[in-house]
């Protein structure tokens, strides 16, 4: 019977031992998922790239921390030498990471060669450590571990090369601090004002997301150099974060673009608060049907859609009527044709009723009837005629 016992807590300890490890381990596999998403998105921007390229290697660097971490397979070679070719990625994972969140607040991202200085630690880091591994000062040996804190014995007994090869490790966490903290702060204001619309929400999200990030890694460097145990711990923090950014996404595939109209909705309300400025309404107007999709809202009305403008619903009667030459319902109407239209397409099991909705329509017949004025046809006919 007592051997029973002991067999039973030697399990329940293995078992509690391996779902840590897990939880330390998926932040690697969650964010390869979240760079596979970005990846196969049918319509990418140069933002997506970024996004999915940035999570890539955020993957690469979150197992690296793993091992070391842990100390998990610290006698495989293959382990020790993925521990230091990944450096180079981990370097090059907070400058692509700032990179997409200046592209949000600066509403445009053009190539600058001035953007290619974040970089280059990533390529210094290369040619250093490739020169060390080269010369074989960094080799592997079983006796060397430098998976333990930096301000400890152990590590002050080791030889100067892979005292070095353990700060390259962590250099990269306090580079991306450096580079997020500032970014973020300007970010801020632009989330901080009071909103309870869905894509506010979203969005303000996302700014957490980052923040848990860089905050994950404020942690990391504490770990570091004091105890692994706090390393695993922000780990942990990551794989939260991590789980947390993969299901809005699922949610809202949108979500960087839903960020960036919130920062655009910021600067456009400053405008007009100067005066009514006809070109900057109308183009807040197309980014709220386009990038927002607020057609899709069944319940939307002529007063939801001016004060999302910010402006008097008889200003936009008169703007829709007179610069865009159309009345409130047809102006709405035909952006919900073109997105039905759109799934109609894309979606080919989903059903009609579904997709009406989808696009906005608040009934089978008036979704039918004003898809046949706009198109000449019926939505099923359209279906079998594209499909």
């Amino acid at each position: 019977m007592l051997s029973c016992a002991v067999f039973n807590h030697s399990g329940d300890r293995i078992m509690a031992v391996a779902v840590y490890y897990f939880f330390i381990f998926s932040s690697a596999l969650i964010s390869l998922l979240l760079s596979l998403g970005q990846a196969v998105q049918k319509k990418k921007t140069s933002v997506d790239y970024i996004f999915s390229i940035s999570f890539a290697g955020l993957s690469l660097w979150f197992l690296q921390l793993s091992l070391h971490s842990t100390g998990l397979f610290i006698s495989n070679p293959l382990s020790w030498y993925l521990k230091i070719a990944i450096v180079p990625i981990a370097f090059s994972v907070p400058p692509l990471m700032s990179l997409r969140y200046r592209w949000i607040i600066s509403q445009r991202l053009p190539f600058k060669k001035i953007y290619l200085i974040p970089f280059i630690p990533a390529l210094l880091s290369i040619l250093s450590l490739a020169m060390l591994l080269a010369t074989g000062k960094l080799s592997f040996s079983p006796a060397i571990n430098i998976s333990v804190p930096f301000f400890s014995e152990r590590m002050n007994d080791l030889p100067f090369y892979y005292q070095a090869a353990h700060l390259c490790i962590i250099l990269p966490s306090i580079y991306l601090v450096m580079l997020m903290v500032p970014v973020l702060t300007g970010l801020h204001p632009y989330l901080a004002r009071n909103s309870s619309s869905k894509n506010s929400n979203v969005s303000r999200a996302g700014f957490i997301f980052a923040s848990l990030i860089t905050t994950s890694n404020i942690i990391a460097i504490t770990g570091f150099f004091f105890s692994m145990e706090i390393l695993q711990a922000s780990l942990i923090i990551a794989h939260i974060s991590m789980c947390s950014v993969y299901l809005t996404t699922q949610r809202n595939p949108d979500y960087n673009r839903l960020l960036k109209s919130l920062v655009r909705k910021h600067h456009y309300e400053k405008s007009v608060i100067k005066g009514l400025d006809i070109g900057t309404i109308q183009e807040r107007l197309y980014e709220l049907m386009e990038d927002e999709k607020i057609f899709a809202d069944e319940d939307l009305s002529l007063n939801d859609l001016a004060r999302e403008l910010s402006i008097s619903p008889h200003q936009l009667s008169e703007i829709l009527n007179g610069t865009i030459h159309k009345n409130f319902n047809t102006f709405i109407n035909e952006y919900r044709v073109q997105e039905a239209m759109k799934l109609l397409v894309e979606e080919p099991d989903r059903s009609i009723l579904s997709i009406g909705i989808a696009a906005g329509f608040n009934s089978n017949s008036n979704f039918n009837t004003v898809f046949t004025r706009n198109t000449g046809m019926s939505p099923g006919k359209f279906r079998k005629m594209k499909t």
